[in-house]
Parts: C-alpha cells; structure tokens; sequence
C-alpha cells in the first residue's frame, strides 16, 4: 500500500479522535503511522498490515491506558462545584434544625440544616455535606 495511503488513513483516524477525545483512534492513527515506516521501508503489503495490527493491539493495551490515566488525573487539592464547599465556613443567620434553617457561605444564603443538634443564630458553622440546595453544616470547632 502505499505510504500516502496510510498518511491518509491516520489523518482521518487523528480527526475522528478530535471528536471523540478517547484515544482509541489515536491509538490507531499511531499503528496506521507504523505502518507508512513500513511502507518506506519498502516492505509488502502483508509486512505493513501486520505492522499496523501489532502495533494497534500494542497501544490499545499498552499505552492507552497509561494515556488515559496521566490524562485523567486530578490533583490531591482539586475540588470543583459544590465539592469546593465542603469544609468551608458558615454564619448561620437564623437558628439551624435538623430539619431547617438558613446559613451565610460563600456571600450567598442556602437553605441548611444540621449535622447533630440545633445551632443558634448567629453561631459559625462548617459545611459538612451538600444535599441538592441544602448544605448540611455542624458547630466550627475553633
């Protein structure tokens, strides 16, 4: 096959990946590539086509999941949305239930309720949980 073909083949492949952004076809636009070394090497069609199924295999099992991991890693530290307020500091602005109350976090008034016991108003609090719109808050400690 000729060594355009294979250039072609792993250009289509890099563009399906763009859209897809799961290294499958990346991994295989990479064999279709070792595959145009083989054309240029001058090797038949049969060599080329056992290039690119090694190499396919090779990298779907070997370096897409190393890919994939380095990729999908987070910091330790990274919280984002409401994760970010779990731990963060409250003014409670009536007094907070088990059931009820409101709280200041973050500049904003949430809805809330309590960990354990009633809070009184006033008293500064630490989110503990996030229920859809309710934060679920205990007494701060210091």
């Amino acid at each position: 096959m000729p060594i355009w073909m294979w250039f072609g083949a792993a250009s289509v492949l890099l563009v399906v990946e763009m859209l897809t952004v799961d290294l499958l076809f990346a991994s295989l636009a990479f064999s279709a590539l070792l595959a145009a070394g083989a054309s240029a090497a001058g090797f038949n069609v049969v060599v080329q086509g056992v290039v690119f199924g090694v190499g396919a295999v090779g990298s779907l099992l070997f370096l897409r999941p190393v890919a994939l991991k380095h990729l999908k890693k987070k910091p330790a530290d990274h919280a984002t949305n409401v994760e970010a307020l779990i731990g963060a500091p409250a003014i409670a602005l009536t007094a907070v239930t088990v059931n009820e109350g409101l709280v200041k976090l973050s500049g904003e008034t949430w809805s809330a309720r309590s960990f354990n016991d009633d809070i009184e108003n006033g008293t500064r609090v630490e989110v503990v949980a996030i229920e859809g719109a309710t934060v679920v808050v205990k007494r701060k400690v210091s």
